[in-house]
């Protein structure tokens, strides 16, 4: 079981500094958006950015799914699963010419209603915990309504939809980061 927790934490803490270099970028960038000399670079550098992410996080978590082998089926097909849909983002965006800022809003809804609709079977998971359960479902609608505004932000401007991806990422950062820090207690005798 916890070896388990350490793989989940691992993915979880690399899709943390993943998303917060990325926010980095953006927010770095974000300014230079308002110009037109300079929009169609720097959303060439956040679409680079994004699919280095995503090609990044689809390598970690194939090579988790492989951690759990055989004898945790559900994990290693869902982590299977998310890997090659994180790969086939990041490699869509690095070979598309037509990627921009708008693409990425598009093609990050998905993983974002996929994170929401996780958290939302876990509240139902943990239901004999009122706090948890309340937290997972609150974060879970909140994410699924983040997932509808992201497919939403392919009908914006370059800088309107990277500010959304921004807000999206932080928010998403700030749901990841108390599962890092979360300590399994003991059972008690």
């Amino acid at each position: 079981m916890r070896s388990e927790l350490r793989l989940h934490r691992l993915v979880v803490g690399i899709l943390v500094a993943l998303l917060v270099l990325f926010i980095s970028i953006v927010m770095a960038l974000h300014p230079s958006l308002a110009h037109q000399r300079f929009e169609v670079i720097v959303s060439l550098a956040i679409v680079i950015a994004a699919a280095a992410a995503f090609v990044a996080i689809g390598m970690v978590e194939g090579m988790v799914a492989f951690q759990f082998g055989p004898t945790h089926r559900r994990e290693l097909w869902i982590y299977l699963s998310l890997g090659m849909a994180s790969l086939a983002s990041g490699l869509y965006l690095a070979i598309s010419e037509e990627a921009s800022v708008q693409t990425i809003a598009l093609v990050a809804a998905p993983h974002a209603l996929l994170f929401g609709i996780g958290e939302l079977r876990l509240s139902a998971h943990v239901r004999r915990h009122p706090a948890k359960s309340r937290g997972f479902l609150i974060n879970g609608l909140c994410e699924v309504a983040l997932g509808v505004a992201l497919v939403g932000g392919y009908y914006v401007s370059s800088e309107r939809a990277a500010m959304l991806l921004s807000f999206v990422a932080i928010l998403s950062t700030i749901q990841l980061v108390p599962f890092l820090f979360y300590k399994r207690q003991s059972p008690s005798r």
